[in-house]
């Protein structure tokens, strides 16, 4: 699909409410592939800013973690602190 072995957490990330483990995987599940960049991210459990601005599909830069912040002063009182299931904007 992505024509890279090295992207299946990409995959992963997008499945991670079905898969718990990521070296197993079942016959007959069907499987979101993710494509291109994304627009928002709901945060799980032990994600930061730079970790979520690191991954490919948003911006393959963890330097870039402030861009998301920015994006979501409203939410996002202490940039070191966010919460699973929070909804963040990744803006483009």
């Amino acid at each position: 699909m992505y024509s890279d072995p090295l992207k299946w957490p990409r995959i992963y990330r997008a499945n991670r409410d079905k898969i718990k483990n990521p070296s197993l995987i079942y016959p007959g599940w069907v499987l979101k592939i993710p494509r291109g960049v994304v627009n928002s991210w709901t945060v799980y459990k032990g994600e930061s800013l730079w970790k979520i601005a690191g991954y490919d599909e948003v911006y393959d830069a963890n330097r870039e973690w402030a861009k998301i912040y920015e994006a979501n002063r409203d939410q996002i009182k202490d940039p070191d602190l966010i919460y699973p299931k929070q909804v963040l904007t990744i803006p483009r």
